[in-house]
C-alpha cells in the first residue's frame, strides 16, 4: 500500500486518541512513525499497524477498520481529493457505481497500484448489490466504513447486509447496500 494509507492510519489514531497512543502503536507494529505518501510499503506494514492498534486499544480489528474507512472519507478524501470525489459522483449511488472508474483514474498517478474492484448492480431504486473483489484479505469492514462515510458525506443513511454466495465464479464479498 502507499504511504498515504499509513499516514491516514496515523491521522485516525491521533484524531481519536493521542500522540502517546500512536507512539505505542507504531512501536508495537515495528514501523517508523512517519510515512512518505507516494512511497509504496508492504501491505504487512498496514496490517501490522491495525493489529497493534487492536492490541493497544482493545478494539476488535473489524471495528478499527470500519472506523478507519469512515475517517478516510470524512478527513482524508474530502480534504485531499475533493475534486476527484466530485468527478466520481453526485450522490451516494452514483459514486458507488463509479468506484472502478475512480480507481482507474488513481491508477494513472500511482505506479503498481492494485485497487479493489466493485461490480455494482441496482436491484431497486435505493438498493445496490455490490460485489467487492480484492487481492487483500480482511478489508471488508474498511469498505463498509468507506460506504458509511460516503453516505454521511452525501447526507444519506445506509444499511449494509453481507450476502453469502458461494456460487459466485470468482472470490468476492457480496453485499446489499440500501439507502434508508
Amino acid at each position: 500500500m502507499y504511504g498515504m494509507v499509513n499516514k491516514a492510519v496515523r491521522g485516525f489514531v491521533l484524531k481519536n486518541f493521542d500522540e502517546p497512543t500512536w507512539g505505542r502503536i507504531h512501536t508495537k507494529a515495528g514501523v517508523d512513525e512517519n510515512f512518505i505518501a507516494m512511497q509504496t510499503y508492504d501491505d504487512d506494514v498496514t496490517y501490522n499497524l491495525v493489529g497493534a492498534a487492536h492490541e493497544e486499544l482493545g478494539i476488535d480489528v473489524p471495528v478499527i477498520l470500519h472506523g478507519f474507512g469512515e475517517y478516510w472519507v470524512s478527513d482524508v478524501a474530502t480534504a485531499s481529493y475533493a475534486d476527484l470525489m466530485k468527478k466520481t459522483g453526485v450522490g451516494f449511488i452514483d459514486f458507488v457505481k463509479n468506484l472502478d472508474h475512480l480507481h482507474e483514474r488513481i491508477r494513472t498517478t500511482f505506479p503498481n497500484y492494485k485497487p479493489p474492484s466493485f461490480r455494482v448492480k441496482e436491484l431497486q431504486p435505493k438498493t445496490l448489490q455490490v460485489d467487492y473483489y480484492s487481492h487483500r484479505e480482511g478489508l471488508l469492514p474498511f469498505v463498509e466504513g468507506l460506504f458509511k462515510g460516503l453516505a454521511d458525506h452525501y447526507g444519506e443513511s445506509i444499511t449494509i447486509a453481507q450476502i453469502a454466495d458461494d456460487s459466485h465464479p470468482m472470490p468476492c464479498k457480496r453485499m446489499h447496500v440500501t439507502l434508508d
